[in-house]
């Protein structure tokens, strides 16, 4: 069995690269010109690449090959960042997006994979913990450094560094070794979606990813034209918080071990994340930044729950797939996000998006506990 340090290595550095630049992406479109609606459709070519593409790359991973979906997407990412070096105009950048999009679901779902796939069946909230760990503290580390590094590098270095970090990390993929492939008939991923406590739980999954689409679009642009932070303070504004997440990831696998409880995170974290979405809106620094603390330790919660609830309910053989799935639907939930708040931030002021994305996750918290007794996982 592939030991979980690969995975969880390859996810950290992933995520640390990303994290340089993607969350500052809206000011840097913003500076070149572009209005809002042209930021929301670039910024949501990610979310609809990976709806259309999440599902499909679970199932070459289930029966065809991960480590070579892996190498693609890092090579796709370095073209990314490439072509972000070289263009600046809307139509040529287009393909670059969606070449990024791709990219990053094809490394994103095929470590996922690799992680349930290496699971065995103990300890599964702290395995899962970690794995959260490796993304989300990659990420906050990235976003910090990112910020600082934008300071003094600005875009065009910082991307250029970024691009050729993925053709080196293409070559590191090459350790990874193949899973065990499944043979069973495409019929079978039918079941999760018929299934009808699965599919109470899909629909406010789709919501929670609506806050997804409100942060890509119109964050940023509300800690610099809202809060007043430059670069520097963006990354540690948005990096901590993301670090605590990281931790609080690890405790909550550990608790969910102890407790057999992941419902019961999930629910909560739902509730936490909503409140500080809404919250972190505040216009006073200080305020706002205990609110999107209080907002991370939410997701972290509720990522780890429905983790763990996803090693529960599907079956290890297809659980590419089947867990493709679920986070098309969070994906679907995070390009409505993205269409939808791009320009109403533009329009009515970038603390909107935040606020109305988080009362969302609350209705999500509403629906769940409503159908409780009839959700299984």
């Amino acid at each position: 069995m592939l030991p979980l340090r690969i995975p969880n290595g390859l996810n950290f550095f992933k995520q640390l690269l990303i994290s340089f630049t993607f969350f500052f992406l809206p000011l840097y479109l913003f500076d070149l010109g572009f209005d809002g609606l042209q930021i929301g459709i670039l910024m949501s070519i990610f979310n609809i690449v990976n709806l259309f593409s999440s599902f499909p790359i679970g199932i070459i991973n289930d029966k065809l090959s991960i480590k070579y979906v892996i190498i693609f997407g890092m090579l796709l990412e370095s073209l990314f960042f490439a072509g972000l070096y070289l263009y600046t105009d809307f139509l040529l950048i287009i393909p670059f997006f969606i070449a990024g999009g791709l990219g990053g679901n094809m490394i994103d779902t095929s470590i996922r994979s690799l992680t349930f796939k290496a699971l065995g069946p103990g300890g599964r909230g702290r395995k899962l913990g970690i794995y959260q760990l490796a993304s989300t503290g990659g990420f906050g580390i990235g976003i910090v450094l990112g910020g600082f590094m934008l300071a003094s590098l600005d875009f065009s270095g910082v991307m250029l560094i970024t691009s050729a970090a993925f053709l080196l990390l293409a070559l590191v993929s090459y350790i990874i070794t193949e899973s065990r492939i499944g043979r069973f008939p495409l019929r079978e991923y039918r079941s999760i979606i018929l299934r009808r406590s699965t599919a109470i739980f899909l629909l406010p999954l789709f919501l929670f990813g609506i806050h997804w689409g409100a942060e890509h679009t119109s964050y940023s642009l509300f800690l610099r034209e809202g809060l007043g932070l430059d670069l520097g303070g963006i990354g540690i504004y948005m990096g901590i918080p993301v670090m605590v997440l990281a931790v609080v990831s690890m405790i909550a696998g550990s608790r969910i071990d102890k407790t057999g409880n992941n419902k019961v995170f999930f629910f909560a974290g739902l509730v936490i994340s909503g409140i500080g979405h809404i919250m972190m809106a505040y216009p006073v620094v200080p305020v706002s930044f205990m609110f999107r603390v209080l907002h991370e330790i939410g997701d972290a919660m509720a990522a780890v729950g429905y983790n763990v609830s996803f090693s529960k309910i599907f079956k290890v053989e297809r659980v590419a797939g089947e867990t493709s799935i679920a986070y098309t639907v969070m994906i679907m939930g995070a390009v409505f996000g993205s269409l939808v708040f791009g320009p109403l931030g533009f329009a009515y002021g970038f603390s909107y998006p935040l606020i109305i994305s988080g009362a969302l996750s609350l209705l999500s918290f509403a629906i769940l506990f409503s159908f409780r007794n009839r959700v299984h996982f």
